[in-house]
């Protein structure tokens, strides 16, 4: 794992991530972004366009539903299950009223499904006549975040003015300033087609969508680009299979690639916690204080550094796969379907998934989304393990999550105050199900007076000792250990006679087993 001074991801990488959240968000199919990415960079070299513009639409295919959760709580209040509108509109020719109204009338039957006919009639008239209102706001709101958003990950101004016209078309029917021909920009132009493409190849496969396009010419699309895509749409649709890989999307970036150093990194993490939070009032800066709370715990307790970094950064994206699941489900006061709540309990490992673009980082800051519901005695969710497959960092984030929530009001439920939270934790902790060490850590943290003391680092050891017993349990020899912490052979060696003596062991393999009984590596986490 990289040290303090050598954090260097590439900006890519977080947008992938954030694909991958709009993909959820959207209800669009797997990689339904990143396809589109290798689409549009494929059509943007046939149709010879500039750097600038294959620059703009290399993170315009990433980035355009980046704002989609912006007041997702007003659209799921009209239309119920947002995610299932979103995919009836996935291709549509949002121009052509008549397709856009029967989409509306089919969501509005699915919200009044348990109505009687005659006041089932009168809902869906009045949600009618509110739709476009309703909409236009919330589509201009998803523009300006995902320009915010785009600002926050140090984006120029000319790619955030592409993320400002993401629902734009070239006949002037689009929304919400109704921009076309050339005033919408070029980028713009390809991406809306690209995407669309996407779609509708799996939805009636190439042929299908080749003919669409061309149908579409002059309308949603510029009509060169329509017939250049629509005439080599099977060259361009060769191998975008049903995933896309990380190295694909990478090797697609113009040049020069951006990396973020740590401060970057933090504020990009950040602005993907805002993200995922700004879907209903009630969880805005959740992510942000699970975040505080869990880094803020684990160096109360002598974590090494990247261990807290992990921590920091996985506490800000815990809750990415909650996206997965209808804003109507998470907001209903009353309990859920056995369906529904197994849904809503397999959001940690779709949250494992989205970390896969951060390679042996993401692995890491996976381990611990993937268990931030798991519980000591094995009550936990979704895998239901139990205490020795959690790390002392996946304790602190479980328990720094429990209390930060508690903290929250649900819609079934009022906020409790610190100090209640507090007993509430520590009734989990009697229980069994939440780590005391943590409960304390995070309780310390939040300035809630301690009921024991905070445990002393690991048989005394240093953050640094720590980190070179990880090390060394995964296999890696001194020589190894010292270049991937920086420090010379020689440091190296030092810490690990000195590990050694604190644990009591004098040998390699006695040292990987002390390791992994106190939680601080396993298989999945180990160094690569």
């Amino acid at each position: 794992m990289c040290t303090m001074t050598d954090v260097s991801i590439r900006r890519a990488d977080f947008m992938m991530v954030l694909a991958y959240a709009s993909d959820l968000a959207t209800g669009h199919s797997r990689d339904f972004a990143l396809k589109s990415c290798v689409l549009a960079m494929r059509i943007a070299e046939l149709a010879g366009v500039s750097e600038q513009v294959r620059r703009n639409a290399y993170h315009q295919s990433m980035l355009r539903y980046v704002g989609c959760n912006a007041d997702t709580d007003l659209l799921s209040g009209l239309f119920g299950d947002e995610i299932a509108l979103r995919q009836d509109l996935v291709g549509l020719d949002m121009g052509n009223r008549a397709e856009l109204g029967r989409v509306f009338v089919q969501a509005f039957k699915r919200f009044y499904y348990d109505l009687a006919p005659d006041a089932q009639a009168k809902a869906l008239e009045a949600a009618m006549s509110q739709a476009l209102a309703v909409a236009r706001p919330v589509l201009t709101a998803h523009c300006e975040v995902a320009q915010r958003i785009g600002e926050r990950l140090g984006l120029s101004d000319e790619i955030r003015r592409n993320l400002g016209q993401i629902y734009e078309r070239w006949d002037g029917k689009g929304l919400p300033r109704g921009l076309s021909g050339e005033d919408v920009l070029p980028a713009v132009r390809l991406i809306t087609l690209a995407q669309d493409a996407i779609a509708l190849s799996d939805a009636v496969g190439i042929d299908g969508m080749a003919e669409t396009i061309a149908s579409r010419a002059d309308g949603p699309y510029e009509a060169d680009l329509a017939r250049l895509v629509s005439a080599n749409a099977a060259t361009l649709m060769r191998g975008i299979g049903a995933t896309v890989d990380r190295e694909t999307i990478l090797a697609l970036e113009p040049d020069p690639p951006v990396t973020l150093d740590e401060g970057a990194c933090d504020e990009a993490f950040l602005a993907i916690a805002d993200m995922i939070d700004m879907r209903m009032p009630f969880t805005q800066g959740h992510s942000r204080m699970v975040s505080e709370l869990a880094a803020g715990a684990g160096k109360r307790i002598g974590l090494p550094d990247p261990d807290v970094r992990a921590l920091r950064w996985s506490g800000c994206i815990h809750d990415i796969g909650e996206l997965v699941v209808p804003v109507a489900t998470w907001m209903r006061n009353g309990p859920l379907s056995v369906r529904e709540r197994d849904a809503a309990q397999l959001h940690a490992y779709y949250g494992e998934r989205a970390l896969a673009s951060f390679g042996r980082d993401g692995d890491a800051m996976g381990a611990l989304v993937l268990r931030h519901h798991e519980r000591l005695d094995g009550s936990g969710y979704h895998r239901k393990v139990g205490g020795s497959d959690l790390s002392p960092a996946a304790r602190i984030l479980a328990a720094a999550e429990a209390f930060q929530t508690s903290r929250e009001e649900r819609p079934h439920r009022k906020a409790l105050s610190s100090e209640a939270a507090a007993t509430q934790l520590r009734a989990a902790v009697r229980d069994g199900c939440i780590c005391p060490d943590a409960a304390e850590a995070v309780l310390s943290f939040a300035g809630q007076q301690s009921r024991r003391a905070l445990p002393q680092a690991l048989a005394g050891m240093t953050p640094r000792e720590i980190e070179v017993l990880r090390l060394i349990a995964a296999g890696l020899t001194a020589k190894e250990t010292a270049r991937r912490l920086d420090i010379s052979p020689k440091t190296a060696d030092h810490h690990i006679e000195s590990v050694y003596s604190k644990i009591g062991v004098g040998t390699r393999a006695a040292a990987a087993l002390y390791a992994v009984e106190h939680g601080l590596v396993r298989p999945g986490e180990m160094p690569a």
